[in-house]
């Protein structure tokens, strides 16, 4: 059933949260290209990930859409290390011609504390608004200043991740 706004219409309202599934040290150019970890939907109560007809598809580092629209995009990283480390960031990259060329979307980023020697924890968050369709193209770049420095993840809840949100069709 559509839900009709002024200048829109949503049809089908529908969310998927994917989360990564195990920890890993230093950069992570295109999260689960490379191997240190995997993505995978939500699969918790209402966490959105056994929805009929789905949001995305994932393969090989790289998301593609299944449903189309303007959707509505939260990420967040979570990290830790016991060093400095001055910056840690989470970078949503779009593609708009399947995967030919990538854009960076937005960020978030996070730091510890210089010069101490606890285990200290940093997060960020982002969001941003993407038209997705048959052309459109998600992927995430980790990037931190230290090496040293451990992105969390975990399977049974997120911890670094994102949610995604149809909020309008393709065409109202």
């Amino acid at each position: 059933m559509a839900i009709y706004f002024a200048n829109s219409e949503l049809t089908d309202p529908a969310g998927e949260s994917w989360r990564i599934t195990s920890n890993f040290n230093g950069d992570n150019n295109f999260v689960g290209y490379n191997g240190l970890t995997n993505w995978e939907k939500s699969d918790d109560v209402y966490g959105g990930g056994n929805l009929s007809t789905p949001i995305l598809s994932y393969s090989n580092g790289v998301f593609t859409f299944q449903t189309y629209g303007w959707f509505l995009i939260h990420w967040m990283h979570y990290s830790y290390m016991t060093d400095n480390c001055r910056w840690s960031e989470m970078t949503l990259q779009v593609s708009w011609n399947n995967g030919s060329n990538y854009d960076d979307h937005g960020l978030s980023t996070g730091n510890t504390s210089p010069n101490t020697s606890a285990n200290y924890s940093m997060g960020g968050n982002g969001t941003g608004f993407v038209l997705g369709n048959s052309n459109t193209r998600l992927r995430w770049n980790i990037q931190v200043e230290n090496n040293s420095t451990t992105t969390f993840g975990n399977t049974d809840y997120m911890a670094t991740g994102f949610s995604i949100v149809k909020i309008a069709s393709e065409n109202p």
